[in-house]
């Protein structure tokens, strides 16, 4: 695998994040209404002054380039893999939940994060074991959202990718679906990154992740009923879903991604105009989409805006050099 496959993934799921956030909770129609005719194309402010109120995201301002918690999430997985290196799954996981805790108490922690995330993290912080740390019932994609660092760190040991990502959601989510969205995030990046097509992306996550949750299953075979049909009918509700549970933003991913796998521009652009949950749905594709097409393919533009640009190319570096070793 080449570095510039690393480095696209962490800084254009990033990206897609950042340019999916003020999106997030407004309808296709209003984010569409609002930056006619195709809605938003690239980063803009958080609470920019033509957004309509309400709807109206609460707290603080944000310039445009600003990513959320789910890439904060990922930065802490990959923090935490990075500091555990070669141990078993329980230092992996202990070493990430303390990079959990520590992203909670954070004053950066101000971007809406998930309620299922932070009872999670409160958990953990309070000495609940790893594995009994997360909401049981919880199938939020909060768990599908930070999984990059796994698909990268651990593309060539894919038993251990998969052990791995499904471990990490227990930190805060335990629903068999959450459980199979992350496994399924982290193989869609390690198999775009080794040049699979979405043809095979999709079959790799259909056997390797199938059988193990109704809810993901039956989300999951909809996509090729589906990839023909347009953005609008498919990322909704009546379509793959809004995004907000972990099998409808890992499905609605590889959708975006499966329209125009050569364009990272229009995948993430696809996935931010979208009803629900847009920040989760193109922080996914963004990631999937950077880990095939490379840092190189992600429009300079948005780059120059993008939150801390150059400590996430650091973090990428530093995934890529610990995976040769």
């Amino acid at each position: 695998m080449e570095r510039g496959n690393f480095i696209g993934s962490i800084l254009g799921l990033a990206i897609g994040d950042a340019v999916g956030y003020p999106c997030e909770f407004r309808s296709r129609e209003t984010i569409l209404r609002t930056y006619p005719p195709n809605g938003v194309e690239g980063p803009v402010a958080l609470q920019d002054p033509i957004w309509p109120r309400p709807p109206y995201i609460v707290g603080t301002e944000h310039p445009a380039g600003t990513y959320t918690d789910d890439t904060q999430m990922t930065i802490a997985v990959a923090r935490g893999l990075l500091e555990a290196g070669s141990d078993d799954i329980d230092g992996v996981m202990k070493a990430i939940a303390g990079h959990f805790v520590r992203w909670s108490r954070s004053a950066d922690n101000n971007r809406s994060p998930g309620a299922t995330c932070m009872s999670g993290c409160k958990a953990l912080a309070g000495g609940t074991p790893w594995p009994q740390a997360g909401v049981a019932d919880s199938k939020g994609c909060g768990s599908a959202m930070r999984v990059a660092p796994f698909g990268l760190l651990c593309w060539s040991d894919e038993s251990r990718l998969l052990e791995l990502a499904r471990a990490s959601s227990l930190l805060t989510h335990g629903h068999d679906a959450a459980i199979e969205g992350a496994a399924a995030g982290a193989l869609l990046v390690a198999r775009a990154m080794q040049g699979q097509s979405p043809e095979e992306l999709y079959q790799a996550v259909a056997t390797c992740c199938g059988g193990r949750s109704a809810d993901f299953d039956a989300c999951w075979e909809k996509i090729p009923g589906l990839r023909k049909s347009v953005p609008a009918s498919v990322l909704c509700e009546g379509g793959l879903g809004e995004g907000w549970v972990a099998e409808e933003a890992v499905a609605s991913a590889l959708y975006c991604y499966w329209q125009s796998p050569q364009d990272f521009r229009s995948i993430v652009l696809m996935a931010a105009n979208t009803d629900g949950d847009s920040d989760s749905i193109a922080c996914i594709a963004g990631g999937i989409a950077g880990a095939a097409l490379g840092v190189d393919a992600i429009p300079t533009e948005w780059l120059a805006v993008l939150e801390d640009a150059d400590e996430l190319r650091e973090l990428a570096e530093e995934l890529w050099s610990a995976s040769r070793q």
